[in-house]
């Protein structure tokens, strides 16, 4: 008889608990399936454990409760480092995901040789109607920006399952999730060949509050960013870090302004002041998002070194504009592009290699102290 792990990462969720098992249990009841449940618990102190303890005496489940780790994607990958399955599944505590598909899901793996089974609000027959105007909204562009990562109907969904041979040592080492879209990031990592996807209707929780907040929105940024970088390689960071530039354009421009008309401050000096700005604000945002995942460098040191390779670069803009329009006879207008171009490809290059560098093991030692902070409770903001 095949086993089926079934990973239920909790916070605060002991109201749930009862009904979830009793419908998981219905549902395998009659199965050719024998399963366990793996509630990993982010230290709740709301009486889920004794929850989980009692009904052990019934039901093949167990809890792990963490107490100075918490996070949604870390607790589910801590319920696969403790199932013992054939098959794992990922779900909700609050209920929203229907436990009367997971033995559709083993069917699927095991009959169609699926490597990965999804289970998708966006297809016929399925649903998320409990949705605000809001929720809708904000999960339709999320799904609109990770589609180029993962060509599913709903690349968002936090119920899927997949052979436990397939969750090798190699792909564990390779998963460093932020907030709480494992499951996109295991389909991007794993890259299965046969993906298939089932129709659910996603309900509303019954119990509880919702956890998604505006930090786990900042996250699910930042996470896709990581997987950009991780699909496509340096062209993603490189788009990444153009964006960043982009915005300190702005800032140039805006303190520029400010400078001149309310301080009455002279061209000349104003220009300096606002081109620091520019190179102060593309600094911050490239160390906290462009390279936020590598070891951080001493903040005023990397400073320095990053104003030094952007004056080199605007040097190089600089130079290779003018001589364009002067000696090649180009318009000045794409002289500057390409001057700008050429800056901006020297200044990724001179932060990549000098100012935010890729050191292997001190960027292993960051990601396991990363795994060892992550905070998702449900009272978080940004």
């Amino acid at each position: 008889m095949k086993k089926v792990s079934i990973v239920v990462p909790t916070y605060k969720e002991a109201d749930n608990i009862p009904v979830l098992v009793e419908r998981i249990e219905k549902s395998f009841f009659r199965s050719s399936y024998s399963y366990e449940i793996i509630f990993v618990d982010d230290n709740s102190d709301d009486g889920s454990k004794e929850t989980v303890d009692m009904l052990s005496k019934l039901y093949p489940v167990q809890i792990h409760v963490r107490e100075n780790v918490r996070g949604l994607s870390s607790a589910v990958l801590k319920g696969f480092q403790l199932a013992t399955g054939d098959v794992y599944i990922c779900m909700d505590a609050d209920l929203s995901h229907p436990p009367e598909k997971a033995v559709q899901m083993c069917d699927v793996i095991f009959q169609n040789d699926a490597d990965f089974v999804v289970g998708s609000r966006n297809l016929p027959g399925g649903s998320a109607d409990s949705f605000s105007l809001y929720r809708r909204l904000n999960a339709f562009v999320s799904r609109v920006l990770a589609l180029p990562l993962k060509k599913i109907s709903d690349p968002m969904a936090g119920f899927f399952a997949f052979p436990a041979k397939l969750y090798t040592s190699d792909l564990v080492e390779r998963l460093n999730p932020v907030g709480w879209k494992i499951g996109l990031e295991i389909l991007v990592k794993m890259n299965p060949e046969k993906v298939i996807e089932l129709p659910i209707v996603f309900a509303d929780r019954m119990y509880g509050e919702s956890k998604l907040t505006l930090r786990e929105q900042w996250n699910y940024l930042l996470h896709l960013k990581r997987l950009y970088c991780y699909k496509y390689k340096v062209l993603a960071r490189f788009l990444v870090f153009g964006a960043v530039g982009a915005t300190g354009v702005i800032v140039d421009i805006g303190i520029q302004i400010l400078l001149i008309r309310f301080f009455d401050l002279q061209f000349v000096y104003a220009r300096i002041a606002s081109i620091l700005c520019a190179m102060s604000s593309n600094y911050m945002l490239n160390r906290f998002i462009t390279f936020e995942e590598r070891p951080p460098q001493r903040l005023i040191t990397a400073y320095f070194s990053f104003v030094a390779i952007c004056s080199v670069g605007a040097l190089g803009n600089w130079l290779l504009s003018v001589y364009l329009v002067s000696t090649a006879g180009f318009h000045y207008i794409p002289a500057t592009l390409c001057g700008i171009l050429v800056g901006m490809v020297f200044n990724f290059v001179g932060s990549s290699v000098f100012v935010f560098k890729n050191d292997k093991l001190k960027q292993k030692q960051h990601k396991e102290k990363e795994k060892t902070t992550e905070v998702n409770t449900v009272d978080e903001i940004l």
